[in-house]
């Protein structure tokens, strides 16, 4: 019996490259779409829809865990923060609410890995993140954080030339109402 890997993604698009990697692996690959993040409503819906549907024609196993609910609790994480540049302690707050609720998620279906698929962004700190990951490892013991620092040989690049010769669609900020680029 395989591996449980939880894969916290993001958006269909940084999902691209991230999901060849683990084609071949031995892991039982559940990806999970977890983003209160990201504003507004439409837009998550969006993202949200484009995810389900490039999953399905490649018939992977996703789990999507609707925002609505956390929402409010994603804000109260964030409050006092929502001045912060990207790439500072909003981010990183906002990184450990939604790999958390992934090691949450893997806790209720005996997962043995959580990783997530943000390493791949060049504009997100895989360093930050592997901490966050490790951490809440500790918190979640006996799972453990699998690190991929996904953006690696040139990561990123093939995340977006796959994403585009599937046609996905790319939004131009990160998902939440502070990293909206006018």
């Amino acid at each position: 019996m395989k591996p449980k890997l939880v894969i916290h993604t993001c958006c269909a698009v940084c999902m691209c490259y991230p999901k060849t990697l683990f084609e071949n692996e031995n892991y039982e690959t559940i990806f999970y779409f977890y983003n209160p993040n990201i504003y507004p409503i439409k837009e998550y819906e969006r993202r949200r829809d484009e995810f389900i549907n490039y999953a399905k024609s490649f018939n992977i196993a996703v789990h999507i865990e609707e925002n609505q609910k956390y929402i409010e609790k994603w804000y109260n994480d964030i409050k006092g923060f929502e001045k912060e540049l990207e790439k500072g302690a909003r981010c990183n707050i906002c990184f450990k609410h939604r790999i958390n609720k992934a090691f949450e998620y893997a806790k209720n279906i005996n997962a043995q890995y959580v990783t997530t698929v943000m390493t791949v962004s060049p504009h997100k700190n895989s360093k930050v993140i592997e901490e966050i990951g490790n951490s809440l490892a500790e918190k979640y013991s006996p799972i453990k954080y699998l690190h991929v620092d996904f953006k690696k040989k040139d990561g990123f690049k093939k995340t977006n030339m796959i994403a585009n010769e599937v046609g996905l669609y790319r939004q131009n900020y990160c998902g939440c109402e502070f990293s909206i680029r006018g």
